[in-house]
């Protein structure tokens, strides 16, 4: 439901006024132009986004003609990279129309949250945008009012939807001065339109190129402090060359966005089809620096092999926890196959899981990692666990050797003496909080005394898409340690943390911090071997002394109590293993449960206190790449 708030009042007419076609579920964002909220098509059975002119525009009389038949002319346009308008009416003095709803983040988001995009990922979303603007540039439509916030990434597919088609041309124009309303999109006006000027599709294609800009390089082309001074900018100044901001980038690729920003509508790309067909050139060039870059990103065939068959573990060990999980939240013993955001869903059936023992074909040759993730989701290994192997593999120089599979006798005698065949241990939790707001209080807790996590690496990609943080664990040294049983316990010196959306609730996140048990299944093996032969050496003094003392023996009579005490006081120490084992794996589990709590405390704080509790370090903070900072 709609959280209460000043508008409380106006969401219960509407509901009221809406009663029986459309069932109003929560906000999903508000802007100049109105309130969205996501709905159910009661009629249709169907999930749709509302988009609702405010009251106070809505009793001018122009406005909400204006509004509706726009919205209605939307409704025209069908092209998989449009939000679909399904309707356009008024009802009980409501100007409303309804639209597709897109399960995802807006561009604006994803660029806030994770920063500049990879090039061949920012292409592909400007390639797509460019295709719908050209499908409604030639029926006669400018959009107006291209920028972030108004491109859709659809979760699912990654395609790029834009939506509010011709909407922001309603007759609404609010002073410059007013900064929530305007700031987001004077950054994107073209010089044309920021003079009043009549508009055709080159200036939409102008903007598009300071979506592209900001995508590549994580800056606008122009920034000012004032909605004045960016007008005035964008109409008279020349924008930074795209390659003197982001000098890595493919020069054909910076060449593309340089020309859409040049100032007279003429020497900017004709349409639409015109400029995706020069981003489709260049992505040539940026997939070749790719390679070159990632070259020496390559697995030989035994590595590929190893990554496969510890990703299909992994999640078959996760697919264990979700599906105890279900069975104690149910109460039942029926297995329920979903897919939560926590197990990414490929094409294997039920849950998309692979076993254990299913594998692609054996390699013959060498494989580019990407080849390795694709070939891993084609028998419906998740992307997230294809990362978590490689985390392991690139662990460090020799992690090959920790991440092949224990030898069959090792693991064999590890399963008989420590009682248990459980080679990972993964907690989670579910925040019901913005995914950025949940990694930067991990970021935070994290970091920060008592726990003094150091980050060592990211793999995979950034952790909002599907990216693995490895973080390593301080040693013993402190009085207020947290991590004795994960790093003397069961050996293990590196925890490893991954984010999953929730399906359908963008504000909620899971988050899962993982062990690999294997990395201390020597250590253990051997701590418990000295302490048996520990045990019977003291089982065998013990015997002779009692046997010395209740018989007066002597000589090598004391030989045989001496061999039974060692017998059975080892004996009873290996039967100590399994339990004291999986008592330490219970104190460990607990260590990481403490981890995420002080997770949560962090952003509860912050929602009371309106700012972060400050990060007290008692050593110099690593070289941690984004989360350093936080």
């Amino acid at each position: 439901m709609v959280t209460d708030g000043p508008a409380s009042g106006e969401l219960t007419a509407l509901r009221e006024a809406l009663r029986g076609q459309y069932d109003i579920q929560r906000e999903l964002g508000r802007g100049g132009m109105g309130i969205v909220l996501l709905a159910r098509d009661e009629r249709l059975e169907r999930q749709v986004a509302l988009k609702v002119l405010p009251p106070s525009l809505a009793e001018q009389t122009d406005t909400r003609e204006r509004f509706l038949r726009e919205a209605r002319m939307a409704a025209q346009l069908s092209h998989p990279n449009i939000v679909p308008v399904h309707r356009a009416d008024e009802i009980g003095g409501f100007a409303f129309f309804a639209m597709g709803y897109v399960d995802g983040e807006t561009l604006g988001d994803r660029i806030r949250d994770r920063g500049a995009l990879p090039p061949a990922d920012a292409v592909r979303v400007l390639r797509e945008v460019a295709w719908a603007l050209a499908y409604a540039h030639a029926r006669g439509i400018v959009h107006r009012d291209v920028k972030p916030e108004n491109i859709l990434i659809e979760r699912s597919t990654g395609r790029a939807i834009v939506t509010d088609f011709g909407i922001a041309r309603a007759d609404y124009h609010p002073s410059l001065t007013q900064d929530g309303l305007v700031l987001g999109t004077v950054h994107y006006m073209s010089p044309e339109q920021s003079s009043g000027e009549e508009l055709d599709g080159r200036s939409d294609l102008y903007a598009l190129g300071c979506v592209g800009f900001l995508a590549l390089s994580g800056r606008l082309p122009f920034e000012g402090t004032s909605p004045q001074a960016v007008l005035i900018a964008h109409a008279t100044k020349q924008p930074p060359l795209l390659r003197d901001v982001a000098p890595g980038l493919p020069a054909s690729l910076a060449n593309v966005i340089d020309r859409c920003l040049l100032k007279l509508p003429g020497d900017r790309f004709a349409t639409g089809e015109e400029l995706a067909d020069a981003l489709g050139k260049a992505i040539g060039a940026v997939e070749s620096q790719e390679r070159e870059v990632g070259s020496n990103a390559m697995l030989s065939s035994d590595d590929a092999m190893a990554v496969w068959r510890r990703a299909a573990e992994l999640q078959a060990e996760a697919a264990a926890r979700l599906e105890s999980r279900m069975r104690e939240a149910t109460e039942t013993r029926k297995f329920v196959a979903v897919n939560d955001g926590s197990l990414a869903g490929g094409s294997g059936a039920g849950t998309g899981l692979a076993p254990t023992d299913t594998a692609p074909p054996p390699p013959t040759d060498a494989y580019r990692l990407r080849d390795v993730e694709a070939a891993a989701m084609e028998v419906g290994i998740s992307q997230r666990y294809v990362a978590l192997a490689l985390a392991e593999l690139q662990s460090s120089p020799n992690a090959m050797q920790r991440v092949q599979p224990v030898p069959q006798w090792k693991d064999r005698l590890a399963t008989r003496l420590l009682g248990t065949s459980q080679r990972t241990l993964s907690v989670s939790r579910v925040f019901r909080f913005p995914p950025r707001v949940v990694l930067q209080a991990l970021g935070r807790s994290f970091q920060a005394a008592p726990y003094l996590l150091s980050l060592r690496d990211t793999l995979g990609g950034h952790p909002l898409d599907g990216g693995v943080l490895v973080f390593d664990l301080p040693q013993m040294g402190s009085a207020d340690y947290r991590w004795s049983w994960t790093r003397y316990g069961v050996y293990v010196p590196e925890v490893r943390v991954t984010f999953a959306t929730i399906a359908g609730d963008p504000r909620a996140c899971e988050v899962t911090m993982h062990l690999d048990l294997r990395r201390g299944l020597t250590a253990n093996l051997a701590g418990y071997g000295i302490l048996s032969g520990a045990g019977a050496g003291a089982g065998a003094v013990a015997g002779g002394v009692i046997a010395t003392k209740a018989m007066a023996m002597a000589g090598a009579a004391l030989l045989g109590p001496a061999l039974g005490g060692a017998v059975v006081i080892g004996l009873a120490t290996i039967a100590c293993m399994g339990p004291v084992y999986r008592w330490e794996i219970g104190k460990t589990t607990g260590e990481l449960e403490a981890v995420l709590s002080a997770v949560e405390a962090s952003i509860r704080a912050f929602d009371i206190f309106g700012e972060a509790p400050p990060v007290r370090t008692a050593r110099p903070p690593s070289d941690g790449g984004f989360l350093a900072g936080i």
